[in-house]
């Protein structure tokens, strides 16, 4: 095999130059979510199969799929690179990025992560370095580390080149995870003028509308760009669910449910776990609203019972362990918790957190759909300052603090409902069920003017 450069001065072991164009091509699909995607990657690894970057490329993409038949693929793909690394004429960025794949094979993410971020300091314009980290970061919970991986690198790109505004819709996201609303939505309007159809973008200020509690704006800013972020794969049903949450605080349930039935579970037998985060925790939301949901639990249990065994991402496991104990499938839900306190023994990255806060939340979650309010706010409220850590966004963890908040008011512990309500209003001011909750609890202290004056901001925040 001989060496290529490709359009990004990256220098790539191949048989041929098309091939190293071919990867640029394929990470500039992948960091726009373009549904040819995979066959792009197909393609390449078909015309060029002891490819290094195309067997990393290929390893990673089945990581994150987040569930671990998935992952068992990814060791294979891993282990297959290694024994082939010794006879190919490797680069060292590409040995390193080998190496990161072998340690996420591992469970060691944070190693994969630190060796991503070191690849893009000598080697700033590899993209997918840049986007693996990026949603490792993510996986983490580390808002700022996500940031700060985009403020090194986004001034060694050139503002010309055609892959730039998803750097700044990348940086715009971890500005508005660090709470840096106004910069992020400064970026993430500007990577969408320049593209819009970044999914990624569209999405980063779709995050700041929410925490900003400005609903209307959100809906038409989601709304008003479908026709171009729909073409992207199933990432799109992401931008539903953020539809769904301006439309849920203001009242209009029936066009949630519409939402939820159309678009975001129109694809959940491809057994992509976003699908199943959105929908899952939607269904609750839903619920703690006081909306009746129907049968809706049942398909996503379904799915569920398939990932049992998981032990990919704890975030993930807890969004199927949601549909199993809502479902009311106990056994299941038993078996899916014996399974997390097992993870939370093996010492790798997710393991460690389920020991921290995975194996609380999952006993919380089944405490509260089982009626023992009191264990599940007890188990929940344990680990809420550390809940950044299972990943995911500040807009997807705040299901869980909701769960707190339903659970402890339930538990009929009005003195502690009040206090969490209230102090959720410091920083959701605009959402109708916070304030909803802090009237009712100030209804049962005896508070008959506060409870009145809570329940008019409720009423006035939404539509119906």
């Amino acid at each position: 095999m001989k060496r290529f450069e490709d359009p990004n001065g990256l220098i790539f072991t191949a048989t041929n130059a098309e091939s190293a164009s071919g990867f640029a091509e394929l990470t500039s699909a992948y960091m726009g979510f373009q549904r040819n995607t995979g066959k792009l990657l197909g393609a390449l690894r078909d015309a060029d199969p002891d490819m290094p970057m195309a067997l990393c490329a290929q390893g990673s993409f089945a990581k994150l799929m987040g569930s671990s038949n998935h992952s068992a693929r990814a060791v294979t793909l891993s282990d297959a690179l290694q024994t082939r690394l010794s006879s190919l004429n490797a680069t060292d960025r590409e040995r390193q990025h080998a190496a990161a794949l072998s340690a996420w094979t591992k469970g060691d993410m944070n190693r994969a992560t630190d060796i991503w971020e070191a690849i893009l300091l000598d080697h700033p314009q590899d993209g997918l370095a840049l986007r693996l980290a990026h949603f490792t970061h993510f996986y983490s919970g580390d808002g700022r580390r996500i940031r700060d991986s985009l403020a090194r690198t986004l001034p060694r790109w050139s503002e010309d080149h055609p892959d730039y505004g998803f750097l700044l819709g990348m940086y715009a996201f971890g500005l508005e995870e660090s709470g840096e609303y106004e910069e992020a939505e400064k970026y993430g309007r500007r990577a969408v003028d320049m593209n819009p159809a970044d999914a990624w973008s569209v999405h980063s200020v779709a995050h700041v509308l929410e925490m900003t509690g400005r609903h209307a704006d959100g809906i038409a800013w989601v709304a008003g760009l479908e026709d171009d972020w729909s073409t992207v794969n199933n990432f799109r049903y992401h931008l539903h669910w953020h539809r769904s949450l301006y439309h849920l605080e203001r009242g209009e349930f029936d066009v949630v449910l519409d939402l939820y039935d159309r678009q975001i579970v129109s694809d959940i037998t491809s057994d992509f776990y976003l699908d199943i985060c959105n929908a899952s925790s939607l269904l609750w939301r839903l619920e703690m609203f006081g909306v009746d949901v129907g049968d809706r639990w049942r398909a996503l249990a379904d799915v569920a019972r398939t990932h049992i065994d998981d032990a990919d991402l704890i975030f993930v496991s807890l969004h199927y362990l949601m549909a199993l104990v809502s479902a009311g499938d106990a056994e299941a839900a038993d078996e899916m918790i014996e399974n997390i306190r097992k993870w939370s023994t093996l010492g790798d990255t997710q393991a460690v957190i389920c020991a921290n806060v995975g194996v609380a939340l999952a006993e919380g979650l089944r405490a509260a759909r089982s009626g023992d309010f009191a264990t599940a706010a007890s188990k929940i409220g344990a680990v809420r300052y550390q809940m950044d850590a299972i990943g995911g966004s500040a807009a997807q963890r705040d299901v869980f603090h909701m769960i707190l908040l339903d659970a402890t008011a339930a538990s009929q512990n009005a003195l502690q409902a009040r206090a969490l309500f209230r102090e959720r209003l410091g920083y959701k001011v605009h959402s109708s069920w916070t304030w909803h909750g802090y009237s009712n609890a100030l209804a049962t202290l005896g508070d008959d003017n506060g409870a009145e004056t809570a329940r008019d901001r409720a009423a006035a925040l939404q539509i119906h």
